[in-house]
């Protein structure tokens, strides 16, 4: 059978377009289901970080109460928390626990693809839902037990129903879309970025289409509640995190480089190379993440002056939307207020860059939806072939096994004896409460020199202050043979470290001969365990003798 040239592209790129709109809800829903199964995949496939494990810590509390006042030590609001303290119920498993972030990353892409449908036509929400779905970022940080999938998912569905309220003047569907962005603020304060954006739009909007009293009402009954839900969140947590971060596991020059500082930055530069780590951060490769900043900024370009006049004020509004949450980033960049680039505390942004980019490549290829999904098929292949560690806390999936944790933790039970000590960092006691005391809540009690013990599994704990940041050989080596008294162990002392520091053993053993002994036990590069060499007999040391110097090192950030 023939068919007739058309002059919009052949004939076989218009009967695949109409084989694509005939089942595009079958082909969208396998395409998500196959994201849902690799993000399920890699929940149960490796092991908790330090945060996960320090989430999960503190949402496992005898209350919900107890939860809520165990999140106010954290940096962000408590949703996640008081989810995670009900969640639990469940089961405490890998799997179980990171499966409410694996879901609402599922239902992330699904929401995209119908709101970019809705504002941008089938090729755009297409492109959309490849990128959204298959991106190695967006999958990883479905995979985690953080506060980020909640921040997408509800921020995309307070999105995707304020367009349907306007375009079907719906009151249901504007109280909706208020009530996603109330939970998207108790799930990520960046939020506060998106419901800001959503505001202008919806005002600009409404200005020219003009829509029923009603609907009107409801949007600022919604806007009014968000305000008041915002100066709660302050008065009771935001307003105290300066005092909160001065004793939290975060030491001070954690993400310094991605806060600008006005004696010492360039404002433009620094804005430059931070909205390009964005995308970098997003698509997980450095090159096609640089050139998706460029696909961005050129769809703005398109909305604001290409298309048909009919369609033009619609379109800039959508422009509007996209550029002010980057815009309200900048600015509270510029003021010192929020980091900015290659992190996930600006993950909120992939709602807008990865729309924007859809709607670039949709224009470009003329609005054909079998092209734009393989162009953007094309994008993930190539950020999978040759991506590169964009995230500076996340872990290589091979270092992160499961069972290198399993194999750990076999390790202490069959080498650490009840006389022996366990030497630790903060961070890394989050991971051995998880792993090694099985879940079970752990009483902390103060030790010498700053420090905690608590007991697990019939061992003993010590570990370093929240403020020290993780062991490093130099601290180690500086009057080790003091601070080996001063743990009070009559059997040895191992030292366990995990997190994102590796090779601690290896650089101590280098540092002095008196280490040179040590023979480290890796399961995978992060995380370590070691023997300390037996100390020398001398008199008992006093306790200022005991003071371990511990300087601050980056550790990861929620």
């Amino acid at each position: 059978m023939q068919h007739s040239v058309r002059s919009d592209g052949g004939s076989w790129l218009g009967w695949l377009d109409s084989r694509f709109e005939e089942h595009s809800a079958l082909i969208a829903a396998a395409l998500i289901a196959l994201g849902f199964i690799w993000r399920l995949w890699l929940a149960q496939a490796t092991f908790f970080n330090t945060d996960e494990a320090w989430h999960f810590s503190l949402a496992n509390q005898s209350s919900a109460w107890l939860a809520y006042k165990a999140s106010l030590t954290i940096s962000h609001p408590p949703l996640l928390i008081l989810m995670l303290h009900f969640w639990r119920v469940l089961g405490t498993s890998n799997l179980m626990l990171r499966l409410p972030s694996v879901l609402a990353g599922t239902t992330f892409c699904w929401i995209s693809y119908r709101w970019l449908g809705l504002v941008a036509g089938r090729a755009a929400a297409w492109a959309g839902l490849i990128l959204a779905t298959f991106l190695w970022p967006m999958i990883s940080t479905s995979a985690e037990v953080r506060q980020n999938p909640l921040l997408l998912v509800f921020a995309v569905g307070a999105v995707y129903l304020l367009e349907r309220a306007l375009a079907e003047n719906s009151v249901g569907k504007m109280l909706a879309s208020a009530a996603c962005l109330y939970l998207a603020m108790l799930s990520h304060y960046s939020a506060f970025f998106v419901a800001g954006a959503l505001g202008i739009y919806a005002i600009t909007r409404m200005w020219a289409q003009r829509p029923r009293r009603a609907l009107l009402l409801s949007w600022v009954a919604g806007q009014t509640g968000g305000v008041a839900l915002a100066g709660f969140l302050y008065k009771t947590h935001l307003g105290r995190l300066g005092s909160l971060l001065d004793q939290s596991l975060l030491p001070p020059q954690y993400l310094f480089s991605s806060y600008f500082h006005s004696g010492k930055d360039h404002i433009v530069p620094f804005l430059y190379r931070g909205t390009f780590g964005v995308f970098r951060f997003i698509f997980g490769q450095t090159q096609i993440g640089q050139l998706a900043a460029i696909l961005f900024f050129a769809g703005l370009v398109i909305l604001l002056f290409a298309g048909k006049p009919a369609a033009r004020a619609r379109n800039r509004a959508l422009a509007i939307l996209l550029v002010l949450p980057f815009a309200s980033n900048w600015i509270a960049a510029a003021a010192g207020l929020y980091p900015y680039g290659r992190m996930r505390q600006c993950m909120f942004l992939a709602i807008f860059a990865l729309a924007g980019v859809s709607i670039c490549v949709a224009r470009i290829l003329k609005e054909r939806p079998s092209l734009a999904t393989a162009v953007a098929l094309g994008i993930v292949i190539l950020c999978q072939a040759l991506g590169t560690r964009q995230d500076r806390d996340a872990l290589p999936l091979a270092d992160q096994r499961h069972e290198h944790m399993d194999q750990a933790m076999q390790f202490i039970r069959s080498h650490v004896s009840v006389e022996d000590v366990i030497f630790t960092d903060k961070a890394t006691s989050f991971q051995l409460t998880h792993y090694l005391c099985l879940q079970q809540p752990v009483v902390l009690q103060r030790f010498a020199a700053q420090m905690e013990t608590f007991r697990c599994d019939g061992l003993r704990i010590v570990l370093t202050g929240p403020a020290a940041g993780a062991l490093t050989a130099d601290t180690l080596a500086a009057g080790w043979q003091n601070t080996a008294k001063g743990l009070h162990a009559a059997g040895q002392v191992w030292v366990v470290q995990g997190g994102w520091a590796s090779r601690l053993g290896e650089s101590l053993r280098d540092t002095d001969a008196e280490f040179s002994s040590i023979t480290p036990h890796a399961f995978g590069r992060y995380f370590e365990i070691f023997e300390m060499p037996p100390r020398h007999s001398s008199p008992s040391p006093t306790l200022s003798q005991v003071r371990i110097s511990l300087q601050c090192q980056p550790t990861a950030s929620t």
